[in-house]
């Protein structure tokens, strides 16, 4: 099965070096490997070389993880495309165990293992929810879930709530944000999901492209391609990588809650699997998290929280207005 490997980077000179040391311990061969480097720190042809395993492409790229993706993957020879973050430590058995599952499925496209990121010392793919209050808070605001529920309450309100949550399976909330509770079997399918270590068929990813008019750290951009997916995401739940989350280059929460936001109202308005989603639920969300994120005291991601409020309730959003003109990276600020 031919595979090519598609990185953007930027300034990530050490995080891209290990990478490529773990794909060259790949168990799965490789066709090629394609960087799409936007940055000033380089790899010379001395560093690329040492990579014996690895066939790499080193191209360069104005600053935008977007239009750096659209480049790799557009110039990319083999139907497989391996998106990889690079700050993503990949094990040397999980192209392999992806690929075996491509095998057993022949219907996948789209697939990843569970990416586990460090909270507390802890490595964690999810992030149960346990408090009813707070499952109760999501539920009548359509909020985003990402863990299994698991809440030790035991009422009738509560109750129904779980059912409904499990009858639903993992989809997307009236509001248009990613709900995932079942995390179980040797695979589970999901319409979103962090695509930054992902194998998915070439013409998925050239039927949904990243859309350039967002900021050039791209955030929310793999909710907008896996949207656009003519099938689920299939995540094989027995492979795995560390997302080591590198903080070069990578914008404070607020920004990046702000971001994201704007990102969903976006594509809801232009991705014809969105078109369900009404943006009276997603206003309504956003209050929802606006009064819980003014009870923690946070002055700067209420401010996020505010403005991303106002700004989808009035129609300003500035990705919209890009779009309009055909414009490419733009960079909302608070």
């Amino acid at each position: 099965m031919n595979i090519s490997v598609v990185i953007p980077t930027c300034n990530r000179k050490k995080n891209l070096l290990q990478l490529l040391n773990n794909l060259n311990s790949s168990l799965q061969p490789l066709h090629e490997v394609i960087i799409v480097d936007s940055g000033e720190e380089r790899l010379n042809d001395e560093e690329c070389s040492a990579f014996t395993n690895l066939p790499i492409k080193y191209l360069d790229s104005e600053k935008s993880v977007c239009i750096q993706r659209n480049i790799g993957i557009n110039i990319a020879s083999a139907p497989w495309i391996f998106l990889c973050d690079d700050d993503i430590e990949v094990p040397a058995d999980y192209l392999q165990s992806l690929v075996e599952h491509i095998t057993k499925h022949p219907e996948a496209g789209a697939l990843s293992g569970l990416v586990l990121q460090k909270e507390k010392d802890e490595w964690k793919s999810e992030y149960p929810e346990r408090s009813a209050k707070l499952l109760l808070w999501k539920y009548i605001f359509q909020l985003g879930v990402w863990g299994t529920i698991d809440c030790p309450a035991n009422n009738f309100l509560i109750n129904e709530i779980k059912k409904y949550y499990a009858e639903k399976g993992n989809h997307l909330s009236k509001a248009g944000w990613p709900v995932l509770t079942n995390f179980s079997g040797e695979y589970f399918t999901t319409p979103a999901y962090g695509l930054g270590a992902s194998l998915i068929k070439k013409e998925w990813l050239l039927h949904s492209p990243y859309d350039e008019v967002l900021d050039r750290h791209g955030i929310g951009d793999h909710y907008g391609v896996a949207v656009g997916f003519p099938g689920s995401i299939q995540v094989v739940t027995r492979a795995f990588v560390y997302h080591h989350q590198e903080k070069m280059n990578r914008l404070q929460n607020a920004l990046q809650y702000y971001r994201r936001v704007l990102a969903l109202d976006y594509f809801t308005g232009h991705q014809k699997k969105l078109h369900q989603i009404k943006k009276g639920w997603l206003i309504w969300s956003l209050l929802g998290n606006l009064v819980y994120i003014s009870v923690s005291f946070k002055s700067i991601m209420f401010r996020a929280a505010l403005k991303s409020f106002w700004i989808v309730g009035f129609g300003k959003n500035p990705y919209q207005r890009g779009a309009n003109r055909k414009e490419k990276i733009i960079e909302p600020q608070l």
